[in-house]
C-alpha cells in the first residue's frame, strides 16, 4: 500500500523538520566517540563559512543551481533506463507495477500557496542543507578516513538510497524500481561535494534546486 504524504501538507511540513536529526545524531554520538564538541563535528561535517573570495562564491552557487536543473531534466530518462531497460527486463511489468505503486509520495494536493512557499523554505534551511550535511559532509568525510574515496562515494550513495526507500516502509519491489534512480543522484551530488573541497554548498543548492523543481512541477 502506497505511503501518500502529500494528503496532508501540514504532516509532510512537520515530518521535514525531523531530518535535522540527520544531522543531530550522527555529531553528537561522533562527539562522544571522538571526544570532540558538538561545534567542532558539525563543523567537521561542513557547517561553517570558510574564507573564500566572491568569485569563487558565485562559482559554487552558479554551479549548483546549475547541477540541480540538469539533473531535473534528465531524471526523467534515468528513471525510464533503470525501470525500462533494466528492472522491468529483469523482474517484469507486474514487479515494476507494484513497486510503483507502493512508492513513497511526497507530492502534496491542491497545497496552498502559503504551504508552498513554506515547503520551498523548508527545503532550503532544513531537508537538502541536512541531507548533504549528513550523507556527504559526514559520511563521505568519515568514511573516506578508513576507505578509498571511490568506495566512499558509493557507500554514501548507496545510504542516501536506501534512506529514500526504507525497507520498513516499502516492499523490495519498490527499492529495486527506483534505488538506480536515487543512487544516480547520490554520486552527482558526491561527485559535487568532492570537486568542490568538500563544501557543501554547492551539492546543497543542486538538491534544493531539484527538489524545488519537482515541486514545483
Amino acid at each position: 500500500m502506497a505511503i501518500d504524504l502529500g494528503k496532508d501538507t501540514i504532516l509532510l511540513i512537520s515530518l521535514s523538520f525531523l531530518e535535522i536529526l540527520l544531522i543531530l545524531i550522527p555529531a553528537l554520538i561522533a562527539s562522544k566517540v571522538e571526544k570532540k564538541s558538538l561545534l567542532d563535528e558539525l563543523k567537521e561535517i561542513g557547517f561553517q563559512r570558510k574564507p573564500t573570495t566572491l568569485r569563487k562564491m558565485i562559482l559554487k552557487v552558479v554551479s549548483g543551481l546549475v547541477i540541480g536543473i540538469i539533473f531535473f531534466f534528465i531524471s526523467g530518462y534515468i528513471i525510464s533506463f533503470f525501470v525500462n531497460t533494466i528492472v522491468r527486463v529483469l523482474f517484469g511489468a507486474q514487479f515494476v507495477e507494484e513497486g510503483i505503486n507502493n512508492a513513497i509520495s511526497t507530492t502534496p494536493i491542491n497545497p496552498t500557496i502559503i504551504e508552498i512557499i513554506i515547503l520551498m523554505a523548508i527545503q532550503v534551511v532544513i531537508v537538502a542543507p541536512c541531507e548533504e550535511g549528513f550523507f556527504r559532509g559526514f559520511i563521505i568525510r568519515k568514511s573516506s578516513k578508513k576507505m578509498k574515496l571511490l568506495y566512499s562515494l558509493i557507500f554514501s550513495s548507496v545510504i542516501f538510497s536506501i534512506y529514500h526507500v526504507p525497507p520498513f516502509l516499502v516492499p523490495l519491489s519498490t527499492i529495486v524500481t527506483f534505488f538506480g534512480y536515487y543512487f544516480s543522484f547520490g554520486i552527482f551530488l558526491s561527485l559535487t561535494f568532492i570537486l568542490f573541497k568538500n563544501s557543501l554548498l554547492p551539492s546543497s543548492l543542486a538538491h534544493i534546486t531539484l527538489n524545488i523543481l519537482i515541486l514545483l512541477f
